[in-house]
């Protein structure tokens, strides 16, 4: 991309400190993020790493200076920026989008939530009502929670099934010595990655991740986690007064670092990632069996899952099904044409272009690709792996993933009187 430059430097504790001149632009993205999310959670401390990125919020406390959580908000919507955090499965965010000239004190606010969290026990007690109120609400949103039902049988017993959240029971019993040895054991110095885009210099950010981060000591590193083995189930899940039965479909696939990743990824935009894929001018366009169905890849470092959802009614979820298996069974049968590939290798392109064309994008991009590959990637690397994906490609995968024995399904709705085996998946 004209005009940027991509920098890296890792200070003596640890800290990774990576960074995008982007000359064209008044703005800065920057943001600290965990190399690790709720994955690294033991049962007992489900739901931990999401309550506490909630709780650094809820006020902190350096030396003489206090900061409630209204002055968090206040200090924050004064800088005008888009201050905000999340957890994931495999990484936790705290990120901000500032003017150029904001950078310095909206860096300082985000290393105070990061480095000197108050945990007070009144506030945490409001925060934990406040995330029982988030539970609700997913569990009111079949399109969201049909995606926990189906990694918890996916990877049962395992964190990377586990929601994000938590439970009632487990967010029920946090607390403020609880959160405490946990937050000092992921919160170090060198499970951190601090990525900024925008008008900047690389220097200035150093500097500032010198000042409020170099005290840090280096933690003892994460434990090495094993790779869960995938399990295939059918699950069928009855929920009154849904309007439609909500299905997820799904098999095993490569992970995130695979060399083979490029080829998954164009698989599943072939098969449900557009108006023009197979699934949405089969199964909708065509048929007129559902208004949503799509397939994306679900990545992680070490696995992966390709999973296609759609949403119908109840009456024609058996049809939806085996019309959904019958592209698979295209897929397998005979290797796309070259000029679908190449139609879709320009989709995944336009894609991964459009979206890195912002500051925030940028910012997160490089913070992705350094945790996941330790170094950044360039858009004409990645298209370059994009292009030399075949067609023999593409076949080969689809008859490796897709085996009947591998595919897990989970529905969720008003399922009287609908039933599934085993040997309805064939394909």
């Amino acid at each position: 991309m004209s005009g940027t430059r991509v920098e890296k430097t890792v200070l003596d504790n640890g800290l990774v400190v990576i960074t995008e001149r982007m000359d064209q632009v008044r703005s800065v993205s920057f943001g600290v993020f965990l190399k690790t999310g709720s994955r690294q959670e033991s049962l007992a401390r489900h739901g931990l790493t999401h309550f506490i990125e909630h709780a650094v919020f809820k006020g902190t406390h350096r030396g003489d200076r206090r900061r409630t959580a209204a002055d968090i908000a206040a200090e924050a919507d004064l800088l005008g920026g888009n201050l905000d955090a999340f957890t994931g499965r495999e990484i936790v965010g705290f990120h901000n989008k500032v003017l150029d000239e904001h950078l310095t004190p909206a860096f300082e606010l985000i290393a105070d939530l990061v480095t000197a969290p108050e945990f007070d026990p009144v506030e945490l007690e409001k925060e934990r009502n406040v995330i029982l109120e988030e539970l609700k609400m997913v569990e009111d949103t079949p399109d969201d929670i049909i995606f926990d039902i189906f990694s918890e049988h996916l990877y049962p017993g395992d964190a990377l099934g586990r929601s994000i959240l938590g439970t009632r029971e487990s967010i029920g019993g946090f607390s403020a010595e609880m959160a405490w040895p946990y937050y000092r054991e992921i919160f170090a110095p060198n499970n951190l990655v601090l990525a900024a885009a925008g008008n900047l210099t690389h220097a200035q950010l150093v500097d500032l991740a010198a000042q409020h981060y170099g005290g840090l000591s280096r933690g003892s590193g994460l434990a090495e986690l094993p790779t869960p083995p995938a399990v295939s189930s059918i699950n069928l899940r009855h929920k009154d007064e849904l309007e439609q039965s909500h299905l997820v479909i799904g098999v095993p696939c490569v992970s995130a670092v695979s060399p083979d990743r490029y080829i998954c990824h164009l698989l599943s935009v072939i098969l449900g990632g557009g108006m023009s894929s197979r699934l949405f001018q089969s199964v909708r366009e065509d048929r007129g069996l559902v208004y949503t169905i799509y397939a994306a890849v679900n990545p992680f470092k070490d696995c992966g899952n390709l999973n296609i959802y759609a949403a119908t009614s109840a009456e024609r979820l058996t049809e939806t099904i085996e019309a959904t298996l019958e592209e698979v069974r295209r897929l397998k049968a005979a290797p796309v044409e070259a000029a679908e590939l190449h139609r879709n290798k320009e989709q995944l392109k336009a894609s991964l272009v459009l979206n890195l064309e912002s500051t925030s994008s940028r910012m997160s991009s490089l913070a992705h690709l350094e945790m996941t590959f330790g170094r950044n990637m360039t858009t004409e690397e990645i298209i370059e792996a994009v292009e030399v994906v075949t067609v023999e490609d593409i076949h080969q995968m689809a008859n490796e993933i897709f085996d009947s024995g591998q595919i897990s399904v989970t529905v969720l709705g008003e399922l009287d009187g609908f039933s599934l085996e085993r040997a309805d998946l064939e394909c």
